[in-house]
């Protein structure tokens, strides 16, 4: 229980800081990091961390499906990032260079806090 509540704690920390990133460099006058929808990539890699962390957490599992899990979600995450982007450009194209930017800097963050908990619950049970 009390590793659930430092998990929580530092993916609350790295919302707020994936947040207050986005909004610094959407500041910056520059074509490819300045847009009004630098939140939405921290609001969509949140919701898809926390669902990809429940499912992965919940339950006993062999190490081999724990294993076929996680790379099963990571794959799911990916597709559901190029969908997600894919989108994005057809409803607002003026933007997409910027809000990409901003996208992909947020995936390589969640994607590495992601792995590293990953291990760590490894560590923990199996």
């Amino acid at each position: 229980m009390e590793t659930e509540k430092k998990y929580y704690l530092r993916f609350s920390l790295l919302c707020i800081g994936t947040f207050l990133l986005s909004f610094g460099l959407s500041q910056v006058a520059n074509r490819f990091l300045q847009t009004t929808n630098f939140w939405v990539p921290t609001l969509f890699f949140a919701v898809t961390t926390w669902a990809i962390n429940i499912l992965l957490t919940k339950g006993k599992s062999e190490p081999k499906e724990f294993a076929f899990k996680t790379l099963a979600m990571s794959m799911a995450r990916l597709l559901l990032c190029m969908v997600f982007v894919l989108i994005y450009m057809v409803v607002n194209k003026v933007d997409f260079l910027a809000f990409t930017c901003h996208f992909m800097i947020q995936y390589v963050i969640f994607t590495v806090f992601e792995i590293s908990n990953l291990v760590r619950f490894i560590k923990l049970n199996h």
